[in-house]
């Protein structure tokens, strides 16, 4: 009888032995890593053109002067007072290129340039052309398009407003597409991408902020 017993409870005492080892495995198991956070997963994600659609809208508007600029033309005969001795001139805020053509990619922080405001009716139509062609822009990355419409809809916008904030938004779409596209496809030339210009106070210009292209 005392043999029966003694096997009973070796047989517990290996039960227990087992219950211990298999959960001391199981602890040793590396956990999981936490799941990889949503913002790095779409940055990983590559472009689509939805997304390149989006980036074109912010060509579809000209700059405009906020609360803290005022609208009122500036005279010709009024120029800004020179700064202290003490102090350096202040940056340019583009540099030029070869030829002295200012290209709005120079652009790389928030910058004043000066533009002369349209009529109520140039107004209207500008802000019919200039999404037109924002448009172009975006349909023309599509396989067998054309940036065709956009070229000529900017050209057109540079012809017939060309000291206008519109203009600088043409110039800048002219300027984004591929050198391949710029020269040979539509002899897009340096002056037509020059925003020089806009860089001085001008007779009837106003002074607008611009913010740098959005890549």
């Amino acid at each position: 009888m005392s043999s029966i017993w003694l096997k009973i409870a070796g047989i517990a005492v290996l039960a227990v032995v087992v219950i211990v080892v298999v959960g001391r495995f199981q602890s040793d198991k590396p956990a999981a890593g936490p799941a990889a956070p949503a913002e790095s997963r779409s940055a990983e994600r590559p472009r689509t053109f939805s997304d390149m659609a989006d980036r074109d809208k912010q060509f579809a508007t000209a700059p405009k002067p906020t609360e803290d600029q005022p609208v009122e033309q500036q005279p010709a005969v009024v120029t800004p007072p020179a700064p202290p001795p003490s102090q350096p001139p202040a940056p340019a805020p583009a540099q030029p290129v070869a030829g002295g053509v200012v290209l709005p990619s120079s652009i790389t922080k928030t910058t004043t340039l000066y533009f002369k405001p349209l009529s109520e009716e140039d107004d209207i139509a500008a802000q019919q052309l200039l999404p037109w062609a924002a448009t172009g822009r975006s349909i023309g990355r599509l396989p067998m398009m054309s940036y065709g419409p956009m070229v000529k809809a900017c050209r057109d916008i540079l012809t017939r407003w060309p000291d206008s904030s519109y203009a600088f938004q043409a110039k800048r779409m002219l300027e984004d597409i591929s050198t391949s596209s710029r020269v040979g496809g539509f002899n897009i030339t340096p002056q037509e991408m020059d925003i020089s210009r806009f860089l001085k106070p001008r007779q009837g210009t106003q002074a607008i902020r611009v913010e740098p292209v959005q890549r």
